[in-house]
């Protein structure tokens, strides 16, 4: 998923958690590698209603839900994924 950072406007890719951290993500950058962040410092572009939206909200809102094992994030496929908050 494309990812910018609210403060510097970097744009970045991420669909997955660092799972050695509390709420971070792992973003990757076109030109400067890769970084471990918290998921509040980052909006996500949501291809649904092609908008930007910040990441903690999307996630509340279940716009971005996550796979069972908890360790990867995306937009939901279905509904009932949506609904549920996380996909099978």
């Amino acid at each position: 998923m494309k990812v910018r950072n609210k403060k510097t406007r970097a744009l970045g890719f991420s669909s997955t958690f660092n799972i050695h951290g509390m709420s971070e993500i792992i973003v990757g950058f076109r030109d400067d590698g890769m970084d471990s962040d918290y998921i509040e410092n980052y909006e996500v572009y949501l291809e649904a209603t092609k908008c930007w939206k910040d990441l903690s909200l999307a996630f509340r809102d279940r716009d971005v839900v996550t796979d069972n094992y908890n360790t990867k994030f995306f937009e939901p496929p279905t509904e009932e994924d949506r609904i549920r908050g996380f996909t099978l």
